[in-house]
Protein backbone atom coordinates (compact mmCIF):
# COMPACT_ATOMS: atom_id res chain seq x y z
CA UNK A 1 0.00 0.00 0.00
CA UNK A 2 1.39 3.39 -0.97
CA UNK A 3 1.64 5.69 2.03
CA UNK A 4 0.17 9.17 1.65
CA UNK A 5 2.68 12.01 1.80
CA UNK A 6 1.72 15.34 3.36
CA UNK A 7 1.37 16.90 -0.08
CA UNK A 8 -1.15 14.18 -1.04
CA UNK A 9 -3.20 14.28 2.17
CA UNK A 10 -6.95 14.37 1.66
CA UNK A 11 -9.81 14.22 4.19
CA UNK A 12 -10.83 10.65 4.99
CA UNK A 13 -12.43 9.99 8.37
CA UNK A 14 -13.51 13.61 8.77
CA UNK A 15 -14.87 16.14 6.28
CA UNK A 16 -15.46 19.87 6.52
CA UNK A 17 -18.99 21.14 5.95
CA UNK A 18 -19.90 24.79 6.44
CA UNK A 19 -16.77 25.53 8.46
CA UNK A 20 -17.30 22.58 10.83
CA UNK A 21 -15.63 19.18 10.72
CA UNK A 22 -17.71 16.02 11.02
CA UNK A 23 -17.32 12.32 10.23
CA UNK A 24 -17.30 11.58 6.53
CA UNK A 25 -20.69 10.35 5.36
CA UNK A 26 -18.90 8.49 2.57
CA UNK A 27 -16.06 6.85 4.49
CA UNK A 28 -17.50 6.28 7.99
CA UNK A 29 -20.40 3.95 8.71
CA UNK A 30 -23.28 4.61 11.08
CA UNK A 31 -21.37 2.40 13.53
CA UNK A 32 -18.90 5.20 14.34
CA UNK A 33 -20.52 8.30 12.95
CA UNK A 34 -22.17 9.81 16.02
CA UNK A 35 -19.18 9.46 18.34
CA UNK A 36 -16.97 10.76 15.54
CA UNK A 37 -19.09 13.89 15.11
CA UNK A 38 -18.91 14.61 18.83
CA UNK A 39 -15.16 13.97 19.05
CA UNK A 40 -14.08 16.02 16.06
CA UNK A 41 -16.16 18.99 17.21
CA UNK A 42 -14.23 18.98 20.50
CA UNK A 43 -10.88 18.54 18.78
CA UNK A 44 -11.63 21.32 16.31
CA UNK A 45 -12.50 23.73 19.12
CA UNK A 46 -9.35 22.88 21.08
CA UNK A 47 -7.01 22.97 18.08
CA UNK A 48 -8.38 26.24 16.68
CA UNK A 49 -8.17 27.90 20.10
CA UNK A 50 -4.76 26.64 21.25
CA UNK A 51 -2.58 24.95 18.60
CA UNK A 52 0.38 26.93 17.27
CA UNK A 53 3.96 26.71 16.05
CA UNK A 54 5.53 23.28 15.54
CA UNK A 55 3.06 20.44 16.15
CA UNK A 56 3.60 16.71 16.70
CA UNK A 57 0.63 14.43 16.02
CA UNK A 58 1.50 11.44 18.22
CA UNK A 59 -0.21 8.14 17.51
CA UNK A 60 -1.57 9.83 14.41
CA UNK A 61 -2.93 6.72 12.65
CA UNK A 62 -4.29 7.98 9.33
CA UNK A 63 -3.79 11.57 10.56
CA UNK A 64 -7.51 12.44 10.25
CA UNK A 65 -7.15 15.74 12.13
CA UNK A 66 -4.55 17.11 9.70
CA UNK A 67 -7.22 19.14 7.96
CA UNK A 68 -8.02 20.90 11.23
CA UNK A 69 -4.46 21.92 12.16
CA UNK A 70 -2.47 22.13 8.92
CA UNK A 71 -3.32 25.77 8.20
CA UNK A 72 -3.07 26.83 11.85
CA UNK A 73 0.42 25.64 12.79
CA UNK A 74 3.78 26.46 11.20
CA UNK A 75 4.85 22.83 10.78
CA UNK A 76 3.74 19.36 11.80
CA UNK A 77 5.05 15.81 12.02
CA UNK A 78 3.25 12.49 11.99
CA UNK A 79 4.49 9.91 14.49
CA UNK A 80 3.10 6.47 15.23
CA UNK A 81 3.81 2.81 15.62
CA UNK A 82 4.25 1.55 12.02
CA UNK A 83 1.85 -1.37 12.50
CA UNK A 84 -1.13 0.72 13.62
CA UNK A 85 -4.47 -0.58 12.36
CA UNK A 86 -5.36 2.88 11.06
CA UNK A 87 -2.02 4.06 9.70
CA UNK A 88 -1.77 4.67 5.96
CA UNK A 89 0.21 7.91 5.84
CA UNK A 90 3.96 8.23 5.40
CA UNK A 91 5.19 8.65 8.95
CA UNK A 92 7.87 11.18 9.78
CA UNK A 93 8.79 9.11 12.83
CA UNK A 94 8.12 5.46 13.63
CA UNK A 95 7.71 5.32 17.40
CA UNK A 96 6.36 3.10 20.12
CA UNK A 97 4.73 5.61 22.46
CA UNK A 98 5.39 3.27 25.38
CA UNK A 99 9.09 4.15 24.95
CA UNK A 100 10.89 7.51 25.29
CA UNK A 101 10.09 9.87 22.42
CA UNK A 102 12.83 10.29 19.78
CA UNK A 103 12.80 14.09 20.04
CA UNK A 104 15.11 16.61 21.66
CA UNK A 105 14.00 18.59 24.68
CA UNK A 106 11.70 21.51 23.84
CA UNK A 107 11.15 20.47 20.21
CA UNK A 108 7.47 21.37 19.81
CA UNK A 109 4.94 24.07 20.64
CA UNK A 110 1.92 21.75 20.35
CA UNK A 111 1.45 18.04 21.02
CA UNK A 112 -1.73 16.34 19.78
CA UNK A 113 -2.65 12.99 21.33
CA UNK A 114 -6.07 12.01 20.03
CA UNK A 115 -7.60 8.81 21.42
CA UNK A 116 -4.20 7.31 22.18
CA UNK A 117 -3.53 7.58 25.91
CA UNK A 118 -5.88 4.71 26.79
CA UNK A 119 -3.63 2.40 24.72
CA UNK A 120 -0.44 3.26 26.60
CA UNK A 121 0.58 0.75 29.27
CA UNK A 122 2.26 3.32 31.53
CA UNK A 123 0.63 6.63 30.57
CA UNK A 124 2.46 8.66 33.20
CA UNK A 125 5.70 7.99 31.30
CA UNK A 126 4.28 9.33 28.04
CA UNK A 127 2.86 12.45 29.69
CA UNK A 128 6.28 13.12 31.24
CA UNK A 129 7.84 12.76 27.78
CA UNK A 130 5.28 15.16 26.33
CA UNK A 131 6.27 17.70 28.97
CA UNK A 132 9.95 17.18 28.11
CA UNK A 133 9.55 17.81 24.37
CA UNK A 134 7.20 20.78 24.77
CA UNK A 135 8.64 24.28 24.73
CA UNK A 136 7.74 26.69 27.55
CA UNK A 137 4.10 27.80 27.14
CA UNK A 138 3.57 24.93 24.70
CA UNK A 139 0.27 23.07 24.78
CA UNK A 140 -0.77 19.43 24.87
CA UNK A 141 -4.20 18.58 23.44
CA UNK A 142 -5.20 15.14 24.72
CA UNK A 143 -8.45 13.31 23.96
CA UNK A 144 -9.56 10.09 25.65
CA UNK A 145 -12.73 7.97 25.79
CA UNK A 146 -14.53 7.25 29.05
CA UNK A 147 -17.86 5.40 28.75
CA UNK A 148 -16.77 3.47 25.69
CA UNK A 149 -16.39 -0.18 24.92
CA UNK A 150 -13.14 -2.09 24.48
CA UNK A 151 -11.40 -1.35 21.20
CA UNK A 152 -8.14 -2.29 19.51
CA UNK A 153 -7.76 -5.14 21.97
CA UNK A 154 -5.54 -6.29 23.58
CA UNK A 155 -4.05 -2.77 23.53
CA UNK A 156 -6.85 -1.05 25.43
CA UNK A 157 -5.62 -0.46 28.98
CA UNK A 158 -7.28 2.54 30.64
CA UNK A 159 -10.23 4.87 31.09
CA UNK A 160 -9.61 8.26 32.71
CA UNK A 161 -11.83 10.69 34.60
CA UNK A 162 -11.29 14.43 34.33
CA UNK A 163 -9.71 14.26 37.78
CA UNK A 164 -7.03 11.82 36.63
CA UNK A 165 -6.37 13.93 33.57
CA UNK A 166 -5.91 16.99 35.78
CA UNK A 167 -3.49 15.01 37.95
CA UNK A 168 -1.38 14.19 34.87
CA UNK A 169 -0.96 17.94 34.37
CA UNK A 170 -0.25 18.64 38.04
CA UNK A 171 2.38 15.90 38.26
CA UNK A 172 4.20 17.32 35.23
CA UNK A 173 4.26 21.04 35.96
CA UNK A 174 1.54 21.88 33.45
CA UNK A 175 -1.54 23.99 34.02
CA UNK A 176 -4.99 22.78 33.03
CA UNK A 177 -6.34 25.18 30.43
CA UNK A 178 -9.54 23.19 29.97
CA UNK A 179 -11.04 19.71 30.22
CA UNK A 180 -14.21 19.37 28.15
CA UNK A 181 -16.68 16.50 28.32
CA UNK A 182 -17.98 14.89 25.16
CA UNK A 183 -21.44 13.42 24.94
CA UNK A 184 -23.49 12.62 28.02
CA UNK A 185 -25.66 9.85 29.42
CA UNK A 186 -28.29 9.85 26.68
CA UNK A 187 -25.66 9.96 23.95
CA UNK A 188 -23.76 7.11 25.62
CA UNK A 189 -26.90 4.97 25.43
CA UNK A 190 -27.45 5.94 21.79
CA UNK A 191 -23.86 5.15 20.85
CA UNK A 192 -23.97 1.76 22.54
CA UNK A 193 -27.33 0.91 20.95
CA UNK A 194 -25.98 1.80 17.51
CA UNK A 195 -22.92 -0.37 18.00
CA UNK A 196 -24.79 -3.35 19.43
CA UNK A 197 -27.49 -3.40 16.75
CA UNK A 198 -25.01 -2.80 13.91
CA UNK A 199 -22.87 -5.74 14.96
CA UNK A 200 -25.90 -8.00 15.26
CA UNK A 201 -27.17 -7.13 11.79
CA UNK A 202 -30.16 -5.15 13.10
CA UNK A 203 -28.91 -2.23 11.10
CA UNK A 204 -32.28 -0.56 10.67
CA UNK A 205 -32.30 0.05 14.43
CA UNK A 206 -28.80 1.55 14.21
CA UNK A 207 -29.87 3.89 11.40
CA UNK A 208 -33.06 4.89 13.19
CA UNK A 209 -31.21 5.53 16.47
CA UNK A 210 -28.60 7.63 14.71
CA UNK A 211 -31.19 9.66 12.81
CA UNK A 212 -33.38 10.25 15.88
CA UNK A 213 -30.43 11.17 18.13
CA UNK A 214 -28.95 13.52 15.53
CA UNK A 215 -32.31 15.27 15.25
CA UNK A 216 -33.16 15.64 18.94
CA UNK A 217 -29.69 16.59 20.20
CA UNK A 218 -29.97 19.88 18.32
CA UNK A 219 -33.06 20.88 20.31
CA UNK A 220 -32.89 23.13 23.37
CA UNK A 221 -34.97 20.67 25.40
CA UNK A 222 -32.48 17.85 24.81
CA UNK A 223 -29.53 20.10 25.62
CA UNK A 224 -31.12 20.95 28.97
CA UNK A 225 -31.98 17.32 29.67
CA UNK A 226 -28.50 16.08 28.78
CA UNK A 227 -26.56 18.86 30.56
CA UNK A 228 -26.14 17.17 33.95
CA UNK A 229 -25.48 13.67 32.56
CA UNK A 230 -22.74 15.14 30.37
CA UNK A 231 -20.69 15.86 33.50
CA UNK A 232 -21.31 12.54 35.22
CA UNK A 233 -21.63 10.18 32.22
CA UNK A 234 -19.38 11.48 29.43
CA UNK A 235 -18.38 9.54 26.35
CA UNK A 236 -14.95 11.07 26.71
CA UNK A 237 -12.84 14.16 27.30
CA UNK A 238 -10.58 16.57 25.47
CA UNK A 239 -8.02 18.21 27.74
CA UNK A 240 -5.71 21.12 27.03
CA UNK A 241 -2.58 21.51 29.18
CA UNK A 242 0.00 24.30 29.02
CA UNK A 243 3.62 23.83 30.02
CA UNK A 244 4.67 26.30 32.69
Amino acid sequence: MTKLQKIDWQPSKFEKVGGQWRTSRKNVSIFSRMIGDLQVAQYQAAIEAHAFGALADLGCGAAPLTGVYKDIVDSYVWADWPNSLHQHVALDFEVDLNDPLPFDDQSFDTILLSDVLEHIVYPENLVAEIHRVLRPNGVAIIGVPFLYWLHETPHDHHRYTKFRLARFAEDNNMEVVSISETGGGFLVVSDMLIKLTWRRMLRWIAYLTHWFTTFIRKTSAFKRLNAAPTETMPLGYVAVFRKL
